[in-house]
């Protein structure tokens, strides 16, 4: 089975539709990896990427986005090469509820109760479940 390396481009390019062109090519590539034609490879970068490109360049709500992403990340066939699957989906699960940061959540996730070290004062507010 054919592998592809999916860009953050292609993402956006399936979200927002804004070039109709790309846009179809985008719908292929993701229809092709759910009829499992393909095996889609996603780098945990590309989805950093997704979510910052998104949310500060578009300017648009998480609550519009995030199902968005989870929805294509359970198909069967879309793999992630640098972390597994279920604790990306778990990080964007808990990105739809409070607002911290994508890289927060996700380093405390992976910590697995080891000192994160950081200036960044969301780590406290992370482990106390402290939300804003």
């Amino acid at each position: 089975m054919k592998e592809a390396l999916i860009d953050t481009n292609i993402f956006v390019r399936h979200f927002l539709g804004d070039i109709p062109q790309q846009a179809q090519k985008a719908k292929e590539v993701f229809n092709s990896v759910e009829k499992k034609e393909k095996t889609g490879l996603v780098s945990i970068l590309v989805i950093n990427e997704l979510i910052w490109i998104l949310e500060k360049y578009y300017n648009l709500k998480r609550k519009v986005f995030l199902p968005k992403i989870l929805k294509l990340l359970v198909f069967e066939n879309l793999k992630i090469l640098e972390a597994k699957k279920d604790i990306l989906i778990e990080v964007l699960e808990k990105m739809q509820k409070q607002k911290f940061d994508f890289t927060d959540l996700y380093l405390n996730q992976v910590a697995n109760g080891r000192e994160i070290v950081s200036f960044d004062k969301d780590f406290e507010k992370i482990k106390k479940g402290r939300y804003y």
